[in-house]
């Protein structure tokens, strides 16, 4: 009579067969796909079947890859590459099922340690703005030392997509690039005074700065953005640097020119049309206002789940729009939309040269965030570069002129 094989091996093997190219393997022994891949998930304790049961909905195996019970070595895009396979009813079902049977066998004990881990974000319901529960938010998302930015980020210290002009492109120059290309659309120039709202580590403003002559105001609801910043231009005459909320610091008065560029998707649908009232009060009729942001198909209403993994470990309450309601809420803050420019496929490729940074400085990056922090960050920037690749995600520089 032959041998039974290992338990998991059902499960691995429907799991292969999802991601071509990629090995399976599990703690029991289960082995499945080519014995030369070069990406190999591992399933390595039984508690990642707890943390399914417990969060069936994605957030569960969020939580086991965060927390090391499930392992991606090697190049993590073919996982990436076939995330909407692993969602499949069937595969899903496996999954739950498999997950029933390894912890109802072990008496249920692994559930009580199955709940939220450290790193994760825990907040109320998604969606709602108050200025204290956003800054709770940012120093959650930025909070993480600028040492870990600038080890993702490189030298530019720019979060935002770059504008990649060729193959042979680096990051630094398709960020340069950028920040040339929101300037000449704002026509800045010496006697320009340009406002960033949501500044980060200062980089538009020190281009500004330097390539045009400009005076600059920047401001963060980022302690951490804010305190770099401030060390950034302490000597530099010209450019000031704030900390508040945009509720709290806008209209401002004496500008030129404004730019806020990836700072809109922390700004949320309910809170759009306020935000650009308070720009165009800022502005004197004719000034330029420039909004980089990410936006999503229109696809109708979309509720923002509080257990998805972005919203618990990288980004929570980040909220990306259409196109079309971030135009229309321009108009009827009195602005003139003058152009739209999409460059998805270069966010792609800054997605791209993050992980490549985050992976090649695995180790100090880990240092500096931790390792439930750093996991996360991969398996969000793995992911994000697919939806630029795929067209779900875009992004767009929205000039606009106050009427």
């Amino acid at each position: 009579m032959r041998a039974p094989g290992p338990e998991l091996q059902p499960l691995v093997d429907r799991l292969s067969r999802r991601l071509p190219g990629v090995a399976v393997t599990a703690y029991d022994g289960s082995r499945s796909g080519p014995a030369d891949a070069s990406t190999t998930i591992a399933i390595r304790t039984p508690a990642a079947f707890a943390r399914v049961l417990r969060a069936p909905r994605g957030l569960g195996l969020a939580r086991a890859w965060v927390a090391g019970d499930i392992e991606i070595s090697g190049d993590i895009a073919p996982v990436a590459d076939h995330e909407t396979d692993l969602h499949d009813p069937a595969v899903a079902a496996v999954v739950l099922t498999t997950a029933v049977r390894v912890t109802a066998r072990r008496g249920f004990r692994d559930l009580v340690a199955a709940g939220a881990t450290a790193s994760e974000y825990r907040a109320a319901r998604p969606g709602r703005h108050t200025v204290g529960r956003d800054r709770a938010e940012l120093d959650f998302h930025y909070g993480l030392t600028a040492d870990f930015y600038a080890l993702l980020l490189g030298p530019s210290m720019t979060y935002s997509g770059a504008m990649f002009a060729g193959p042979g492109d680096s990051l630094e120059a398709a960020q340069a690039r950028k920040h040339a290309r929101i300037g000449e659309k704002l026509e800045l120039g010496p006697h320009s005074t340009v406002l960033d709202i949501g500044c980060g580590w200062g980089s538009f403003l020190d281009h500004a700065a330097t390539a045009y002559g400009s005076a600059g105001i920047g401001f963060t609801a980022s302690r951490e953005q804010f305190s770099y910043a401030s060390r950034r231009f302490s000597d530099r005459a010209g450019i000031e640097i704030g900390y508040g909320d945009y509720r709290q610091l806008l209209p401002r008065p004496g500008i030129t020119a404004a730019a806020g560029v990836g700072m809109y998707e922390h700004v949320g649908q309910r809170r759009s049309p306020a935000f650009f009232s308070l720009v165009r009060r800022s502005l004197p009729a004719g000034g330029r206002y420039l909004n980089q942001a990410i936006t999503r198909r229109e696809t109708g209403p979309r509720r923002l789940r509080a257990n998805a993994f972005a919203q618990r470990y990288v980004f929570p309450n980040g909220q990306l729009l259409p196109l079309s309601r971030q135009l229309a809420d321009l108009d009827r803050a009195g602005f003139r939309v003058l152009s739209t420019e999409s460059f998805g496929e270069s966010y792609a490729r800054t997605t791209g040269a993050w992980l490549d940074n985050l992976e090649r400085n695995w180790d100090a990056c880990v240092a500096a965030a931790g390792l439930q922090r750093a996991r996360a960050w991969r398996a969000y920037l793995a992911g994000s570069r697919r939806r630029f690749e795929d067209g779900t995600i875009d992004v767009t520089q929205v000039l606009a002129e106050a009427r």
